[in-house]
């Protein structure tokens, strides 16, 4: 009996996934000659950093985040950036760095929230009955 594979389903090639955005996010990056800045992924403007971010996967229309976002300004996407915590002002300018940026997107899409404590939990069942129930063993 031969077994054939199912085709794969096309929903799975549509996931944004983090080491295809920073491969994309890499070769926009001008390539510098020296072996020490080319792992730099920092951008000098806003207008280059939303270029580059505007091509990522996790910012497009199949991402989780997208809904969550409204980046229709250039003032949107400055304020996205400053929360991402990936900007750096300095006296000759400011600086976004964009693989910093891209973990936050990733972060905002697909981070589970914490789990709540044990505690949270029987002050949450103490206020829904009055009292903590008794466990039998």
């Amino acid at each position: 009996m031969t077994v054939e594979g199912r085709p794969r389903s096309t929903s799975f090639s549509s996931t944004p996934t983090f080491s295809s955005d920073l491969a994309k996010l890499k070769s926009s990056l001008p390539q510098s000659p020296s072996p020490s800045s080319s792992s730099s992924c920092t951008v000098s403007s806003y207008k280059e950093a939303i270029a580059i971010a505007s091509t990522f996967d996790v910012l497009g229309n199949n991402s989780t985040l997208t809904p969550k976002l409204k980046l229709t300004s250039e003032d949107d996407w400055i304020d996205f950036f400053q929360k991402s915590g990936a900007v750096d002002t300095t006296s000759s300018g400011v600086n976004v760095n964009m693989e910093k940026f891209l973990r936050y997107c990733f972060d905002m899409a697909y981070k589970m929230p914490p789990s709540p404590s044990n505690r949270v939990l029987r002050e949450h069942v103490r206020g829904a009955s009055g009292t903590v129930p008794s466990l039998s063993i």
